[in-house]
C-alpha cells in the first residue's frame, strides 16, 4: 500500500503533466466561447483528479456541439493519459 505522501506526489506529478499538455491546447483556441469552455472543462478535470467535488462545465449557447465535443474528447484523452481509470 502506498503512503499518502506517495499518493499526493503521484497526483501532483500527474497534474503537472496534464497541465503542461492541456494549458497550451486551451490557449491555442482562438474562439472566445470555445476557449472559455476548454479552460473551464480542464479546470473541472483538475478538480476531479484532486478528488474534490466539481460542477459540470456550463457552455455558451454560441458554442457549436461538434466543437464542444471535440474539445471535451481532446481534454478527456489528455486526462486519461495521466489519470488512468
Amino acid at each position: 500500500m502506498r503512503s499518502p505522501k506517495q499518493f499526493n506526489a503521484d497526483v501532483g506529478a500527474a497534474l503537472l503533466g496534464f497541465n503542461e499538455e492541456a494549458v497550451p491546447y486551451c490557449q491555442g483556441i482562438s474562439d472566445a466561447d470555445e476557449h472559455e469552455y476548454a479552460m473551464d472543462y480542464a479546470r473541472m478535470l483538475r478538480t476531479q483528479a484532486k478528488g474534490l467535488e466539481f460542477e459540470r462545465t456550463k457552455f455558451s449557447a454560441h458554442l457549436l456541439e461538434p466543437n464542444r465535443n471535440l474539445i471535451k474528447a481532446t481534454l478527456d484523452r489528455m486526462y486519461r493519459k495521466y489519470f488512468a481509470a
